[in-house]
């Protein structure tokens, strides 16, 4: 092969002398008239027409284009500089370039890394979120960065519908998925936070994972936070028993609770032993161990639990806790005090956590709250003056109960059951026009 090689190169020694294309636009005009069917120059100058100083650019940018798509019409090259040159100079164009542009463009934003690199730009000159939507991948990122877009931008309406997307995408990608994927894969396909919306997702991930086995020390944080929504909602877990031994893949506390709920209280009892059980991460266990103890009737474990926790706080969660343990053990006494504690914590002024400032909400902020079932409410204010209204959302136990956004101030009532709830508050458009942090008061 080598000799062949040599052979053709001896005898057809002029090749050496061939000439490297120009980088200059109009040299590369000039040397495609005399090479019409080198597609790479013709790709450069659809680039880079625009840029020159011809007093025909605009001619020479479609021309260029043009020669290029028909002698390469199966490469993206063509398209790509092709936009890339309209987008530069957007403002010159006239309609029927600018539609051009569009077209040539829609092909390529189904490419998920030419997406995130087109999007802003596209967005920034059209603001056109229809076609954007309909040009996007059909993938979580995609929609999730319009989402983003929507809400900073006041397309409330695009924004609920846009988040409406990834929710089927992510039900969509596991019933496509799941059986390609790894086990320890399966909840990343879950949103952080994980909303009551999704509970449909997290159920068959638990299905899933009960039919199959897997290495519990391969799992992460999201998997920490699927059986403690589980836990919250009381969802199976019987396929999750591999993890109450693992040493890795979830903290202790959750293993704990875990094992709990599986009915394992020897098993929970060992992790106890052996962990810092007295951390605030151990909270949740000592309330539902002190739960567990008194239907059991142990009164004096009952009480060792709920106290490890009521000598750090006397919440609504802690106090309502309580009750149910005083309930459960007949004393009716310190179960009239509780009631009166909670009736008193429910009257008093809220105290939001996570705010940033006081009860200002920039991102989200929470707080637990107890009622004996007359509706909550909450007040919104916007503290800033800005073209765009904030839009908040508002959660209980981790369903989205009202959304909004605040042209000035508006009042949320909230119906919910009697019982002490977890209400989260979050600002979707946490920047203001000009790029500040955008403040909301709450009350």
């Amino acid at each position: 092969m080598l000799a062949i090689t040599l052979a053709v190169f001896l005898t057809h020694r002029g090749v050496i002398g061939d000439r490297v294309a120009p980088r200059d636009a109009m040299a590369m005009a000039a040397w495609l008239a005399q090479h019409p069917a080198d597609w790479h120059t013709a790709t450069d100058l659809t680039e880079a027409a625009l840029d020159s100083p011809a007093a025909r650019r605009f001619e020479l940018w479609r021309a260029a284009y043009g020669l290029a798509r028909s002698t390469a019409p199966r490469s993206q090259n063509p398209m790509i500089g092709f936009v890339r040159g309209g987008l530069f100079h957007w403002y010159e164009l006239n309609a029927a370039d600018r539609a051009a542009v569009l077209a040539a463009a829609a092909p390529l934003m189904r490419d998920p890394p030419i997406f995130v690199e087109l999007l802003r730009p596209l967005w920034e000159l059209t603001h056109d979120m229809g076609w954007l939507r309909r040009t996007a991948p059909d993938t979580i990122n995609a929609f999730t960065e319009l989402r983003t877009i929507a809400a900073a931008n006041g397309l409330f309406g695009e924004y609920r519908e846009i988040r409406a997307a990834i929710r089927r995408q992510r039900l969509e990608t596991f019933r496509t998925s799941a059986s390609s994927l790894a086990a320890h894969d399966l909840p990343q396909l879950l949103p952080s936070p994980i909303e009551q919306e999704y509970e449909p997702l997290v159920r068959a991930i638990l299905a899933e994972l009960k039919r199959r086995s897997f290495e519990p020390e391969r799992f992460g944080e999201t998997m920490t936070s699927v059986i403690e929504y589980a836990l919250r909602h009381q969802l199976p877990l019987e396929g999750l028993t591999p993890f109450i031994e693992a040493q890795q893949g979830l903290p202790a506390h959750t293993r704990a609770r875990l094992a709990l709920a599986l009915g394992n209280r020897d098993a929970a009892t060992n992790i106890e032993m052996t962990s810092a059980a007295s951390s605030p991460d151990w909270q949740a266990y000592h309330l539902e161990r002190a739960e567990l103890e008194a239907r059991r009737g142990d009164v004096a474990a009952a009480n060792r639990h709920l106290s490890l926790v009521m000598v750090v706080r006397t919440d609504a969660e802690v106090l309502d806790r309580a009750l149910r343990v005083s309930t459960i053990l007949h004393d009716d006494a310190t179960a009239a005090q509780l009631r009166r504690q909670l009736r008193a914590l429910s009257n008093a002024p809220r105290e939001w956590l996570g705010t940033c400032g006081h009860n200002e909400l920039c991102g989200s902020a929470h707080m637990l709250t107890w009622t004996n079932g007359k509706p909550v409410t909450i007040t919104a204010t916007a503290v800033q003056s800005d073209q765009i209204a904030p839009y908040l959302e508002i959660y209980a136990d981790d369903a989205r109960v009202a959304e909004a956004e605040i042209a000035d101030e508006r009042r949320f009532t909230i119906a919910l059951p009697a019982g002490v709830h977890r209400m989260e508050v979050r600002l979707v458009n946490p920047k203001i026009t000009n790029g500040a942090q955008r403040r909301v008061r709450l009350s």
